[in-house]
């Protein structure tokens, strides 16, 4: 099983996180580093998958909790897990 653990901490915008993510699970070059894209390619993501949502309080965070909670809905195989930190 596969662990992706995106501390929103150790980010300053959002193509960092994509970047993070595609690199991390090995996505095709034609990812296109959006939401809508990150969605296309995890929807049909063919191994297990557990998500680890630390919060920092970005504006950038919500939009992948969105993303993150819709996938775990329509992909079986992926786990979301969310932490906000104080």
């Amino acid at each position: 099983m596969k662990q992706l653990i995106l501390d929103f901490k150790d980010f300053e915008n959002r193509r960092e996180v994509h970047e993070y993510i595609a690199r991390k699970l090995e996505f095709p070059d034609y990812y296109g580093h959006n939401l809508d894209a990150l969605f296309d390619v995890l929807s049909v993501y063919p191994e297990e998958l557990s998500v680890y949502l630390f919060f920092a309080g970005k504006s950038f965070e919500e939009g992948f909790l969105a993303v993150f909670t819709d996938l775990s809905r329509e992909n079986p195989r992926i786990r979301l897990f969310e932490t906000r930190l104080p």
